[in-house]
């Protein structure tokens, strides 16, 4: 069936009924983030919304909307938590035909949310933002760092990592990369001969001046000083 868009409508009528139906990221993450009932609220508005759409294309036009819903909510997941809902996203195609009226509508996106949202619940244990963060921060820690980086790279919401870094982890984004990089560089400064340059630019600190500051910051000596008073010859003379 070919949707003919209603020609009267303006341009930027048109625009926002096409965001409306393929663009579903908000809902996808709040749906991990608060769960099922928060992210049925947005899909209830995003269905009045197409209500008001030409009733001519209103059944294929909720379709579509289905369609992507269900496969955004699977992508969404495969990227922020590695895990493939392939046979949930299978199963979803029945509700993604079921579009006779507006209830039916409504009925079968929240059908799709309620099943993605069991899902959500049985990995979410072993698959947090924040685990996937600290993950990234350990494995890019001689490379720039910050939230906005971070966030992009385990596909969530920058407002929402920074709003539950502290929680989980006690230090807020900042504090934490400056004290994990702290931390490797003791360990750096004790047991390798690495010099002071090249252990600053192992840790991200990129000039041995800043690297000096935040270390004495940190722990009240200098990199050398520590060096001297920790390192293993000089524990074992």
């Amino acid at each position: 069936m070919k949707i003919i868009m209603d020609e009267t409508l303006k341009p930027n009528q048109n625009k926002d009924l096409l965001d409306s139906l393929y663009n579903h990221k908000p809902i996808c993450e709040v749906l991990l983030k608060d769960g099922y009932e928060e992210a049925s609220k947005l899909f209830c508005e995003k269905a009045i919304q197409l209500k008001n759409a030409p009733e001519s294309d209103g059944s294929m036009l909720r379709c579509i909307c289905l369609n992507s819903l269900n496969k955004c909510l699977y992508n969404f997941i495969l990227f922020a938590w590695d895990i493939s809902l392939a046979e949930c996203c299978f199963k979803n195609l029945s509700y993604s035909h079921t579009y006779e009226d507006h209830n039916s509508f409504v009925i079968a996106g929240n059908e799709i949310l309620q099943s993605y949202a069991c899902q959500i619940c049985s990995n979410k244990a072993k698959n947090s933002y924040i685990e996937q963060a600290l993950t990234y921060i350990d494995h890019h820690i001689s490379e720039k760092l910050t939230l906005d980086i971070v966030s992009k790279n385990i596909f969530v919401s920058k407002s929402y990592l920074a709003q539950t870094f502290k929680s989980s982890t006690g230090q807020n984004f900042s504090d934490y990369i400056s004290t994990r990089r702290t931390n490797i560089a003791k360990n750096l400064l004790i047991t390798t001969d690495l010099k002071i340059d090249e252990i600053a630019i192992q840790c991200g600190f990129f000039s041995s001046t800043y690297f000096s500051t935040v270390f004495k910051r940190n722990t009240n000596l200098s990199p050398n000083d520590f060096r001297k008073k920790y390192s293993k010859s000089n524990i074992q003379r």
